[in-house]
């Protein structure tokens, strides 16, 4: 078969499909990834084959910021409403114009695309592709539908695919979400797969910083987006340093370690460090609750202190206290005071660890990427 996968130019895009894409090309399928040519020249790096089609993230990101100036004043629960429409329909639009044709010429078999990439269906449509949704965070509700079809529709319209929209909600959806992080009511997508979350892409150069130390770690990140934010680590550093556990901080790709300030040695600070090696040392994670950082630490059964930022980290920050795995810290309440007191909370209170082991084994019960291929074989055979 000849497999295409498309998302936005985002890391939290991207990598919840990379082990499907990894189990495909294990099984000997034809396998491209297409999203902006940063990320597919990210991706070309770990061996896959890719199409760098429609703007960059950063190009996304600008249009963004400028469209929605004021976007600072809507309450950050909201923001990914607005976001669909500029960030994600914007970029999707764009994408298309280079997607369409190069899929229309490769005839690909099964597209699998992630909800924010608008442009892959109308590439599955043109050239008689089956296609797939993978999902990327909770699962997604009912109600965001209505939220995301005008959006789809104003990418869809002037490519003459009808009842697109549609359709898209029909076909099957690859659900990442553990069944405890699941929200209440019925889904937004009715053909639901589950498929097991993965902790990260890993590859055969990756290693650990050659710093860090013997002892449990406490892991603070805030993600690839909104990790622009210095008070947020300052005070989160300043609360976790007394404890007796090694912190390693990640401020991005683009961040400055420096930034921070000296450090103790107990503190190491680094741009990245590849978070599937670096949770099995981990006791406590301190993030952002973006759902790979969010969903990998519960694949390892570990507590979480959230500090959400944005997009729809209060979502999933909501659903895993709600779950008695973490516990908020919503923006202006992030003090030293408050950071050193949720964490010693989530060491020391054995209910939260057992919350995240439950979670840990639903994770585990949920089928591979290897056994879902099988099943979307399964399916295009019949």
């Amino acid at each position: 078969m000849r497999i295409l996968f498309s998302g936005c130019p985002g890391y939290g895009h991207l990598y919840p499909m990379l082990p499907l894409a990894r189990a495909a090309v294990r099984a000997g399928h034809e396998v491209v990834i297409a999203t902006g040519p940063d990320l597919a020249a990210h991706l070309a790096e770990r061996g896959f084959d890719t199409w760098g089609v429609g703007p960059t993230f950063a190009e996304s990101w600008a249009e963004r910021n400028a469209v929605l100036s004021g976007l600072e004043a809507v309450p950050p629960e909201q923001q990914a409403t607005l976001d669909i429409a500029v960030l994600f329909g914007a970029s999707a639009a764009k994408r298309a114009v280079d997607l369409v044709p190069r899929a229309e010429a490769w005839r690909p078999d099964l597209i699998i695309h992630e909800p924010g990439e608008f442009a892959a269906p109308i590439a599955a449509r043109r050239s008689g592709a089956r296609h797939v949704t993978h999902g990327l965070s909770l699962t997604t509700p009912a109600p965001l539908r209505a939220m995301l079809a005008p959006a789809m529709d104003d990418v869809y319209d002037p490519w003459n695919v009808p009842d697109l929209t549609a359709a898209v909600f029909a076909a099957p959806y690859l659900d990442i979400c553990p069944p405890a992080l699941r929200p209440d009511g019925d889904p937004a997508y009715v053909d639901s797969i589950p498929l097991r979350p993965y902790a990260g892409d890993v590859r055969t150069t990756d290693q650990l910083p050659e710093a860090l130390a013997t002892r449990p770690v406490a892991y603070l990140t805030l993600g690839t987006v909104f990790h622009d934010a210095p008070d947020v680590f300052r005070a989160s550093l300043a609360g976790l340093r007394d404890l007796d556990l090694q912190v390693v901080v990640t401020v991005g790709q683009d961040g400055d370690p420096d930034r921070l300030g000296p450090q103790p040695s107990t503190v190491l600070v680094e741009r990245y460090v590849p978070q599937a090696l670096l949770l099995p040392h981990c006791r406590l994670v301190v993030s952002h609750g973006g759902a790979g950082t969010m969903f990998g630490a519960f694949a390892h059964g570990l507590p979480q202190l959230i500090l959400p930022q944005g997009a729809d980290q209060f979502l999933n920050a909501a659903a895993a206290a709600a779950a008695g795995a973490a516990i908020v810290l919503p923006p202006g309440t992030v003090t030293p005071e408050a950071v050193r007191a949720a964490a010693r909370r989530l060491l020391d209170e054995p209910g939260f660890a057992t919350a995240a082991q439950t979670l840990r084994a639903e994770i585990d019960a949920m089928p591979s990427a290897d056994d879902v291929l099988a099943t979307l074989n399964g399916a295009a055979a019949r």
